[in-house]
């Protein structure tokens, strides 16, 4: 039997912590949370598309920002509104780009976790996600994410404190 008390802890709480706003605090517990899921499964696939799904999440999350930056600083310099507009049309649509699939990356890694463990929210919640990024461009993707970050608190504290190996025998209840 493989013990995931540790991952079901610090992905249980970088859950919470994302969806109250300490993002990056949260977002390495996940990341620490799927490694050791990984390393329980024996599958390392579980966290190398999760860590696609991070890297690509915030590169959008940059290019966002830097396209609105880089907008709003070039319409007072060139006095523009065009330019600014086409950059921030640009950039949100990258940025958009890049968050699609890197949920796709991330509901890979969680259909993985599901199918290890048993533990069907993650699908769900996975699932939410990617509709959500592929909707962010209408308001109703916000609130699908929105979901699917509170499924993925409960798929994070459902899993199970130990988890049994291909072949292994569960020990008796006494």
């Amino acid at each position: 039997m493989t013990d995931l008390k540790n991952a079901k802890l610090m992905g249980g709480i970088g859950a919470i912590l994302t969806f109250v706003g300490v993002g990056f605090v949260g977002f390495i517990l996940k990341l620490l949370a799927v490694k050791n899921i990984a390393e329980a499964t024996g599958r390392e696939e579980i966290f190398s598309k999760y860590l696609w799904a991070a890297i690509l999440g915030i590169l959008a999350s940059l290019v966002f920002v830097a396209s609105w930056w880089g907008a709003i600083t070039g319409m007072g310099v060139h006095g523009s509104p065009r330019i600014g507009l086409g950059m921030m049309g640009v950039g949100g649509l990258l940025a958009a780009i890049l968050m699609i699939v890197g949920a796709w990356f991330m509901k890979q890694s969680y259909d993985m976790i599901s199918e290890e463990t048993g533990v069907g929210t993650f699908h769900t919640a996975a699932l939410l996600y990617i509709i959500g990024a592929i909707l962010m461009i209408v308001v109703i993707g916000a609130f699908l994410i929105l979901i699917a970050a509170i499924l993925e608190i409960i798929a994070f504290f459902s899993l199970p404190d130990k988890l049994e190996k291909p072949g292994e025998e569960p020990l008796p209840v006494a």
